[in-house]
């Protein structure tokens, strides 16, 4: 069966990340997968074996200086459609909304099969995205999860939810596959040198607390707080050795870190930029940060629970507070709280054991729940499935 995941590019994040190991790692016996670009860049790009074809829309199409409104976006579909058509694929998958408005008219041309991921709840994401003519997208989207020859996921039950009231959908068609982790990828990865800190020494002395966040620097991810957690216990821990350890870039990056500076903690908050490989840098932490005001289901949360790095994260999210429990497996906070973070983050230095003891217990929550090999063997069912009724639907 010939699959096709499509992407905007295949950059560092969550979604992309989830695609090229979809694609890489399919049972190639089953399924023979290919890639389809908007924009043919990225950092996994490299990692992608000469097996799998990729195929993109900007290394075809030459770029114009003018175009009327939409004509971008046709011109998208009817690239993708011609792939599609000259590949004779059997079935498209896609992860994120701006690629479900491209394949769904695409595949509705084509009569192919699609299943399509909502990562994030569009109540947040998709509203407050800086897209042009919202109103016509939403109802576009809402008419891509409604078809009835295709198929929505969702990562998390709280982000199906909000997608089944965001788009009025019924919730019983909105199928619920969380995401996986490769864990061992993950812990063989994190073995590699940890990226230079000067600043920081490892987190092994009981005066010293090294935090780390991952994630593009955008105000939604919430880094601002956790700087301004770092000052307050600075101020209230002067003894205290803290380092803050800030992987990821995007347009805040200037903002941050003017705002260290302001605060004075230059010498304590260093910006690494993007990371190819983060989980030295996860591992060697006293605990991961997850400050955000929204997520689906964060893969860079249960990165660090495989790598046994204590999790502080915000209440942002149903799959969050999922995954930390009642306290059993992390230790959750208010979104935008910024003194109840400072003060969960001393509570994790002060009670070590317990802080140990959960990280424990989310390492054995991630292996039941998130492993790689059963999320792989679903998703191939289920592809198979939807390409074997299509088949039945033609012959009829």
């Amino acid at each position: 069966m010939r699959l096709l995941c499509c992407s905007g590019t295949l950059e560092g994040g969550g979604s992309e990340r989830q695609l090229w190991r979809l694609a890489t790692q399919i049972d190639t016996s089953r399924f023979a997968p290919h890639i389809y670009l908007l924009h043919r860049r990225g950092v996994f790009l490299e990692q992608v074996p000469a097996r799998v074809p990729i195929h993109a829309f900007e290394a075809d199409e030459p770029q114009r200086q003018r175009h009327l409104p939409g004509q971008i976006f046709a011109r998208q579909v009817r690239h993708l459609q011609r792939a599609i058509e000259k590949q004779q694929i059997d079935i498209v998958y896609d992860r994120t909304f701006h690629m479900t408005l491209v394949t769904s008219r695409a595949c509705r041309r084509t009569k192919t099969p699609r299943v399509s991921v909502i990562v994030s709840p569009p109540s947040q994401d998709f509203s407050r995205s800086r897209e042009r003519w919202r109103w016509l997208k939403k109802w576009m989207l809402s008419r891509a999860y409604r078809s009835p020859s295709d198929t929505t996921l969702a990562v998390s039950n709280s982000v199906a939810e909000d997608a089944a009231t965001f788009y009025r959908l019924q919730r019983e068609r909105i199928l619920v596959i969380p995401n996986p982790v490769d864990v061992p990828s993950v812990e063989s990865a994190a073995q590699a040198t940890v990226p230079s800190n000067p600043m920081a020494p490892a987190a092994q002395a009981s005066s010293t607390l090294r935090l780390v966040v991952v994630g593009r620097l955008s105000q939604e991810k919430g880094q601002r707080r956790v700087i301004e957690a770092v000052s307050a216990l600075v101020q209230r821990r002067p003894e205290m050795k803290i380092y803050l350890d800030i992987v990821g870039d995007g347009p805040d990056r200037a903002q941050l870190e003017q705002l260290a500076s302001t605060l004075h903690l230059e010498s304590l908050v260093c910006f690494h930029g993007f990371l190819r490989n983060p989980y030295p840098i996860i591992r060697s932490a006293s605990l991961l940060c997850l400050p955000s005001d929204y997520e689906g289901l964060p893969n860079v949360m249960l990165e660090a629970m495989v790598l046994k790095t204590p999790v502080v994260a915000t209440d942002c999210s149903g799959s969050v507070k999922d995954a930390i429990g009642d306290q059993q497996r992390g230790i959750l906070v208010p979104v935008g709280d910024v003194q109840a973070l400072a003060r969960a983050l001393l509570e994790s230095v002060d009670n070590r054991l317990q802080t140990r003891q959960r990280a424990e217990a989310a390492y054995d929550w991630v292996i039941e729940r998130h492993s790689l090999p059963p999320w792989l063997e679903r998703m191939q069912r289920l592809f198979s499935d939807k390409v074997t009724a299509r088949g039945r639907e033609r012959a009829s």
